[in-house]
């Protein structure tokens, strides 16, 4: 085998170590290596071989891991296009996740960990905050806006508690 075939192969095997990669993210570190093409090429189709290399299942385990945070599909669709992942296994993936992601209950109970910024502010600033905070986490306008107002009007009604007892 020749000595850069060898050496790109164990440079692509050092960087898929540390986590997953997409095949962008490994065509990018080797062109930085400054492998030749056809060295590139052919390490990457030897690693999807092995099923090393894999852009759905990078997909897949890339959105399991943030389902926990505050992130809509549309952030997450944005990170992994960044990550060279294709729409078409974007869309997919993220279609898996829809009702995790994107629901609208996610959405409040984002903004009722976050209600502590909220309370005190006048009305139009706070749902202007609330709604730039979803929309930042890659929500949709039409959920974002119904999540806020349910959540105005939970701390409406919890102020008006604490204020009649």
């Amino acid at each position: 085998m020749n000595e850069q075939l060898q050496k790109a192969k164990d440079a692509a095997y050092n960087y898929l170590s540390y986590r997953a990669r997409s095949v962008k993210e490994v065509r990018d570190k080797l062109v930085q290596k400054e492998f030749a093409e056809e060295i590139i090429e052919q390490v990457v189709d030897d690693l999807q071989r092995q099923k090393l290399l894999n852009d759905r299942e990078f997909a897949r385990r890339f959105v399991e891991a943030r389902l926990g945070r505050a992130n809509g599909s549309r952030k997450l669709a944005q990170e992994l296009r960044r990550k060279g992942i294709e729409t078409e296994i974007i869309d997919e993936v993220l279609g898996e996740f829809a009702a995790t992601l994107d629901s609208e209950e996610r959405a409040m109970g984002l903004l009722g960990k976050q209600a502590w910024r909220y309370r005190g502010l006048e009305r139009d600033k706070a749902k202007r905050r609330m709604l730039g905070f979803l929309a930042r986490r890659g929500y949709d306008a039409q959920m974002a806006r119904s999540a806020v107002d349910k959540v105005w009007q939970e701390l409406q009604e919890l102020e008006d508690e604490v204020e009649g007892s």
